[in-house]
């Protein structure tokens, strides 16, 4: 038999018995394999009793009635590890601290606790606290002080970092001194109010800035934690920086505790044609509205010609050195940042160091129909067959036949670079599947127009759901009502439960490279993904609110255009198929 153990016998010929040298041995090998077989299957039975087993974690809340003690936090470090695992995971995981920055809006940020004494020396501080990434910050609050002369795409670099640090779940809020200006009552000024040796104009000029910055310290004085603050101004001179750095050091000097650090973003544009476009949108601003084209835009080139006699440019050495500034040179030919030490700032420079603003269009699309997506089957990326429908292979053919329509208007407007397609899909069969079926029905990737390049990622798979990955929503709502009840409460900071499992916060998070990538692309992008991820990516170029993203319609066999602009994102839905 299989496994059977050979036991060797010696036959005594004299008085015809038979003996047997090792038995000794033999008889031991049989009882530690016994004890073996019986280890391993206790081990198993009390594995799965504990994975099944319900432990109760307690509710922490952002309350301070609510706030663990450090007594009851050196009971938790005290008890098993499987508690200690789970009460750890319900610290990281309420709705604030699950956020990839430490904050959410609207949501008051507060470390759930201060210390945590250590049993070796009594009274030490061993854990400041527990804050999610980025959210324990020497620049926790920062007023990011827009610099530079008229139409140089200030409140273009102001809109985009308002869009992506909501996006990733940080309070912002931007503070234009044009408009205070105009809601005074200044609306319409011409070039003569903004002229250097006009006393009273000035000094209206420096009130409305004073003002605005004032709002603007004043709301980060009235947030808890990580949040930005946008002064959108020209702030060209010297004398304005040091009144705002003067005023930052004053907030920090009264509370060390609510810091506010300055940064400073310059826009540097001096491309003839950035320019012109810039003009002619400068002209639809409020100033301007119902004047002749050519009279407003000799006044505004009038205007910007007295900003040039006091503009002055940032330098390293300003402020003895302390300043903390970003320039961009034509809005993504040329960034250049000093002094970024913090969290919130670098990743603020890292972030415009791949904005530009070449035309170029982004589709996002749901994988083609398989069988298991018939199904309704949760989570189920790498599980999936890869098996496209007869209707998803159809919807290929025709996406690839709208991809080659949209690419021959691009180039016939003269948008060689943008014409170009890359392709972005995560790792799962059916991502592999739907490329497969496109390029099958452009002819192949390498035919004439229909080149295309492609790049996978497991960070474009869908959102992981965990010990749930492969059961219906019916089958969820049915059987695990808690569950259920506990993603309807909440859709965007649950998280399926089990090993890997993730919530919508976990996919924004694992999703900021991605946005990156489309940010920085020159080229036309079609991104191939689960609904999840193309929620969360639709919801950033949209500048949907967070608690919107799991609502978001995702039809099948529907193409979205995103088209990246000065003024925002236009985006249109295409009924393929």
């Amino acid at each position: 038999e299989k496994g059977a153990m050979l036991i060797p016998l010696r036959f005594d010929a004299h008085d015809g018995s038979w003996a047997c040298p090792a038995v000794g041995e033999a008889a031991l090998i049989l009882l530690v394999g016994f004890l073996l077989g019986y280890a391993v299957a206790s081990l198993r039975k009390l594995a799965k009793e504990h994975r099944h087993s319900r432990i109760v974690v307690p509710d922490i809340s952002a309350s301070a009635e609510n706030r663990w003690t450090p007594e009851q936090l050196q009971e938790l470090v005290e008890d098993s590890p499987r508690k200690r695992s789970l009460c750890m995971q319900a610290l990281t995981t309420t709705a604030y601290m699950r956020q990839i920055t430490g904050g959410t809006p609207g949501t008051p940020f507060r470390p759930l606790f201060r210390r945590l004494s250590s049993p070796g020396r009594a009274g030490s501080t061993s854990c400041r606290g527990i804050y999610g990434l980025g959210g324990y910050s020497q620049s926790s609050r920062v007023l990011l002080c827009m610099v530079g002369l008229p139409a140089r795409g200030k409140s273009y670099i102001t809109k985009m970092l308002m869009r992506y640090l909501k996006w990733i779940g940080l309070p912002v809020q931007s503070f234009n001194a044009g408009n205070l200006r105009r809601k005074e009552g200044n609306a319409g000024a011409d070039a003569s109010f903004f002229r250097s040796d006009d006393k009273e104009a000035s000094a209206l000029r420096e009130k409305y800035a004073s003002s605005c910055m004032e709002e603007a310290i004043e709301w980060l004085k009235d947030q808890q934690g990580v949040s930005v603050a946008i002064f959108d101004a020209t702030n060209t001179t010297r004398k304005r920086w040091l009144t705002i750095m003067a005023r930052c050091r004053q907030e920090t000097r009264e509370d060390k505790a609510a810091a506010i650090v300055p940064l400073f973003v310059e826009s540097i544009c001096d491309d003839p044609a950035i320019l012109a476009e810039n003009y002619r949108l400068k002209l639809h601003n409020d100033d301007y509205g119902g004047r002749d084209s050519e009279q407003a835009q000799a006044d505004f080139l009038e205007r910007i010609r007295a900003y040039e006699d006091r503009y002055e440019t940032l330098r390293d050495d300003e402020c003895d050195g302390e300043i903390c500034y970003i320039k961009l040179f034509n809005v993504g030919q040329k960034v250049v940042m000093y002094h970024c030490l913090g969290y919130l700032t670098s990743q603020i420079g890292t972030y415009l160091s791949n904005i530009h603003i070449s035309p170029r269009k982004i589709w996002l699309t749901c994988y083609a129909e398989t069988q298991d997506e018939l199904r309704n089957v949760a989570g189920g990326s790498e599980g999936s067959s890869g098996k496209l429908t007869e209707e998803g292979l159809k919807y290929c053919e025709s996406l690839a036949d709208f991809l080659k329509s949209c690419r021959s208007k691009m180039l016939q407007s003269g948008e060689t670079v943008g014409a170009q397609l890359l392709v972005l899909m995560g790792t799962a069969p059916a991502h592999l599947a739907t490329l497969q079926a496109i390029g099958n029905s452009t002819g192949g990737q390498n035919g004439g127009d229909s080149k295309f390049s492609a790049m996978s990622t497991s960070l474009l798979n869908e959102l992981d759901a965990a010990d749930f990955t492969g059961m219906t929503y019916e089958h969820i709502e049915l059987n695990f009502p808690e569950i259920w009840e506990e993603w309807e409460r909440d859709p965007l900071n649950f998280r399926f439960p089990g090993p890997g499992g993730e919530s919508y916060m976990d996919v924004i998070g694992r999703l900021r490279p991605i946005i990156l990538e489309l940010e920085r692309q020159r080229r036309s992008v079609l991104v191939i993904s689960h609904p999840a991820v193309q929620r969360c990516l639709y919801g950033y170029f949209a500048g949907c609110s967070m608690e919107e993203l799991p609502q978001i319609d995702v039809q099948r066999h529907c193409v979205v255009e995103l088209c990246p602009g000065p003024f925002g994102c236009t985006t249109r839905a295409e009924k393929l198929g």
